[in-house]
């Protein structure tokens, strides 16, 4: 008898997952420990290997589609061996609406909200949430499924935006080419795009889910790194490994985090939750796009060993190696872009965490200190935070403390 394979689950979150690449098509035999699929998740691309051997029936969930944890994705059997008509690519439990509860649908507040906008039935979506309740993400995929396809803007031609080839060849004194060179964008022909998918597509609905949820709130301090560096190049001499300000600027940032409650928590749903450990992801940036490791209590954790942890894990991230476990839990994020010489910037909250701190280059400058003008490393931070979780204040207070950490760095000790 044939064996579904099914969507297996790869985090504790994980609720759905998207099939990146098949290894195997039907008609193919499958061993045990062969590499059979390649499945998405909000974090990472894992590589799963075959549960039992056998040969290829059927693929109910082809390459780019989605489907939730536990969902039929293949049937694997016996050669010849006869299977009953496939099951759809959305078992019917996943795809009927969540309304078994006496005709009240499971929904999150915020779906409510958004369907109620979008003028949307929420008995019409699948939940993809915990115990099948919908959830935002639910709403929004319903909503650009059901949006009717517009005929392209790029084939729109310059005659129906009631453009005068003629009299604009004229005016700007061009012709030909220039012509369309001139026109708006919207109006002028394009290649065809090329879809956007894998993590790329993962960061785009994140980080737009993200900037519509959260009222960000963008502040910047300058901290003197003068001792930072000094404490830098001191670890360097006694280890004889290369230290970065990022794992200094991350532990000074695990320290403060226990200090201030707000700043470490998450608003899920209308509650809010305040998290004991101080779980800081650290951005790497791969070939694809961004990726998030998590360092799990890094309060606890000293700065040569956040040093190493960041670099197994960093490492980890670029050669797509990295576990679920090791991409979630995350209660803070800092992200440094002072490698590229940049001076400010205004990082996007990583959800559910409440903000998420941006590192800039360290560069000397002339400053006042002590009466007298001197030259200093002077480095810019900028957190971005949930303003319904974090007031201005609350969060000037958290920066200045990270400010004093960085300044002082003995206080560490």
């Amino acid at each position: 008898m044939a064996n579904e394979y099914k969507m297996p689950q790869l985090g504790l979150t994980m609720t759905e997952g998207r099939v990146a690449k098949w290894h195997k098509k039907v008609g193919d035999t499958v061993a045990m420990g062969d590499i059979l699929i390649e499945v998405e998740t909000d974090k990472i691309t894992n590589e799963i290997e075959a549960p039992f051997e056998g040969v290829i029936l059927d693929i109910l969930v082809k390459d780019g589609e989605t489907a939730p944890v536990q969902a039929p994705l293949a049937l694997i059997g016996q050669t010849g061996e006869k299977i009953v008509a496939a099951s759809p690519a959305r078992p019917a439990a996943a795809t009927a609406p969540a309304n078994a509860n006496g005709g009240w649908i499971k929904a999150s507040p915020l779906a409510r909200r958004l369907a109620g906008e979008k003028g949307l039935d929420l008995s019409l979506i699948a939940g993809t949430g915990p115990h099948g309740r919908v959830v935002e993400r639910d709403v929004l995929a319903f909503a650009l499924r059901s949006q009717p396809n517009p005929a392209p803007q790029a084939t729109r031609t310059a005659a129906e935006h009631g453009v005068d080839q003629a009299a604009l060849a004229k005016d700007l004194r061009i012709t030909g080419a220039g012509v369309s060179a001139a026109l708006p964008k919207a109006v002028v022909p394009a290649s065809e795009g090329t879809p956007i998918t894998g993590a790329r597509r993962v960061i785009s609905e994140r980080m737009s889910a993200s900037w519509r949820t959260a009222p960000h709130v963008t502040l910047t301090v300058e901290v003197d790194m003068t001792e930072a560096g000094k404490w830098k190049s001191r670890l360097t001499a006694i280890t004889g490994t290369k230290f970065s300000f990022t794992e200094i600027i991350t532990k000074c940032v695990a320290v403060a985090l226990t200090e201030f409650k707000n700043v470490n928590a998450s608003l899920i749903d209308g509650k809010i939750y305040y998290h004991d450990a101080a779980n800081i992801g650290v951005a790497v940036a791969v070939d694809d796009g961004l990726i998030v490791p998590v360092i799990k209590n890094a309060d606890q954790k000293s700065v040569p060993a956040l040093h190493d942890e960041i670099r197994i894990l960093s490492g980890k991230a670029r050669q797509g190696q990295l576990s679920p476990d090791e991409v979630t839990g995350g209660t803070f994020t800092v992200t440094n872009l002072g490698m590229f010489g940049v001076d400010e910037f205004t990082p996007i909250i990583n959800q559910p965490e409440s903000a998420i701190l941006g590192v800039c280059r360290s560069v000397d400058r002339p400053v006042a200190k002590d009466g007298a003008v001197a030259i200093r490393p002077m480095m810019n931070l900028c957190l971005s935070f949930d303003h319904r979780l974090i007031d201005g204040a609350v969060a000037a207070r958290f920066m200045a403390r990270v400010r004093q950490l960085l300044e002082e760095p003995l206080l560490l000790v």
